[in-house]
């Protein structure tokens, strides 16, 4: 027999022959395998690696699947097609953890704040723009949570406008927060716009000497519960004095008190302050000239036994009188050495700025803080302590503006702007509920709020044939949440 001849199947079986596929005549009968094809290392050429059975092949009944792949396709289908993934640790700890806040919207903005929480919700993990906000809510649990059946970005766009234009019910929600008694601090920051839509977008001056269209966005916080409570758009070009008391008027606080920068401080806005009767701590400068070192280089200070303990460190101080207003001079020995330690080290590292002439003109200064205040009645511990608690707000302004990406708007007509501005200050209210638990909790120095928040996306729900189950976590995940006290369920 020719060993050459080639042995020819018919057409009716190669028809269902495709590419990563064989025909085998087996015991008089056609079946289709897959295959594929590998290198040999070994032989240096390709080799063929049968696979699967698919299926038999007869001139009658044509391809006949494999009773096997026929099962697999049905758990496929009726399974696996089924499963759905969708994201619901922060789900949770809004709905669980920030009840005060979601009690607040629906008492001030009725059927709106599920909407509301919505795109809150999205601000604060994904700090995604109006465009984005249906797909995030898709990928989701929250509706499921909060009864929302759609969303899409014409019903987004629409809830930022109408709670835009909602001002009382703003108002009222941020009275919420006020209670009373208590003082609170008040702060400015600058948000840029280039609409040309939006009349509060003026060109202004910041710290960074950035002239660009912002406008400002002054804050109001609360002493005794360090959340924000209350904020008030303002044009670009008008300065803090101007603001302060309307912004207190319309809030209806009465205890307030302005905690400025160092860059704050002139004789013509103490006495504008002094006019409005305004309360006030301003920080001034180190080479301020009123600030009396005289004690300090005398090796003085200290000797009066003058101090007080703060984070278990001793602040000795004194008290003294410019133009009728207290001065409290604030020394902090151990802040003294890690500011000088730092100085001398940048005199090897940048010696073109610093230099051991400056630092022996500077050291006296080192460790001291300087605070103007018209608060009479107020201790040495309380000024100074009021004063550190500005740190909550730096804390504040850093996560709205780097987490939350908000130091930039892009909306294009007022109304929308403020609703905007409203969902960013719920936003920055969670933020800050979550900072103050992880604070106390000391999990700080392990997690920030964005890692807490990432690490609650990877709790996820899934659905097999329409029942919702938690899917597995991380034992890091699962440690963590036991340790803020949170309960998955």
């Amino acid at each position: 027999m020719n060993q050459n001849i080639k042995f020819s199947h018919p057409e009716w079986a190669t028809r269902y022959k495709k590419p990563g596929t064989e025909l085998r005549f087996i015991r008089g009968c056609y079946y289709l395998y897959e295959y594929k094809t590998v290198y040999d290392q070994v032989r240096k050429k390709p080799k063929k690696i049968s696979g699967k059975l698919l299926g038999s092949i007869t001139e009658k009944q044509g391809f006949i699947s494999s009773s096997k792949r026929n099962l697999e396709n049905t758990i496929h289908q009726k399974v696996f097609k089924q499963v759905k993934c969708k994201e619901y640790g922060v789900s949770l700890l809004i709905t669980e953890k920030f009840d005060i806040y979601s009690k607040a919207l629906k008492n001030t903005f009725g059927d709106l704040w599920t909407s509301i929480i919505a795109i809150a919700y999205c601000r604060l993990i994904y700090r995604c723009p109006l465009k984005s906000i249906p797909f995030r809510l898709e990928q989701s649990y929250l509706p499921q949570i909060l009864g929302i059946k759609e969303f899409n970005e014409k019903k987004a766009s629409f809830i930022l406008k109408t709670i835009g234009g909602y001002h009382e019910q703003r108002l009222a929600y941020m009275k919420s927060f006020i209670k009373k008694g208590e003082y609170m601090l008040m702060d400015m920051t600058n948000i840029f716009s280039n609409s040309k839509n939006i009349s509060l977008s003026k060109k202004g001056y910041n710290n960074n000497l950035n002239f660009d269209p912002q406008f400002n966005l002054m804050y109001i916080y609360s002493v005794n519960s360090h959340i924000p409570v209350y904020y008030r758009l303002l044009p670009g070009n008008i300065r803090e004095v101007k603001a302060f008391k309307n912004c207190l008027i319309e809030s209806g606080l009465k205890r307030a008190i302005i905690i400025a920068d160092k860059g704050f401080y002139s004789k013509s806005n103490v006495d504008l302050l002094k006019e409005e009767n305004l309360k006030f701590i301003l920080p001034l400068k180190r080479d301020n000239q009123i600030i009396p070192y005289q004690a300090l280089i005398n090796n003085t200070f200290q000797k009066k036994g003058n101090f007080f303990e703060h984070e278990k460190r001793p602040i000795w101080y004194q008290k003294y009188t410019i133009d009728g207003l207290p001065l409290f001079l604030f020394f902090d020995p151990a802040l003294m050495v890690d500011e000088q330690a730092d100085y001398l080290g940048r005199t090897k590292t940048h010696p073109e700025s610093y230099t051991i002439e400056e630092y022996h003109k500077k050291r006296n200064r080192f460790g001291t803080i300087a605070l103007l205040s018209n608060l009479k009645t107020i201790s040495a511990i309380d000024t100074y302590e009021n004063y550190k608690s500005r740190n909550t707000i730096e804390v504040l302004f850093d996560g709205m503006k780097n987490v939350l990406e908000a130091d930039h708007t892009y909306m294009q007509d007022e109304q929308t702007l403020q609703g905007w501005m409203f969902v960013n200050h719920i936003v920055m209210q969670w933020y800050q509920h979550l900072y103050i638990e992880l604070k106390e909790k000391e999990l700080l120095k392990k997690f920030s709020v964005n890692d807490y928040i990432q690490l609650l996306t990877d709790v996820k729900k899934i659905s097999i044939n329409d029942s919702w189950v938690l899917n597995e976590i991380t034992s890091q995940t699962q440690k963590l949440i036991e340790r803020t006290g949170f309960a998955l369920k």
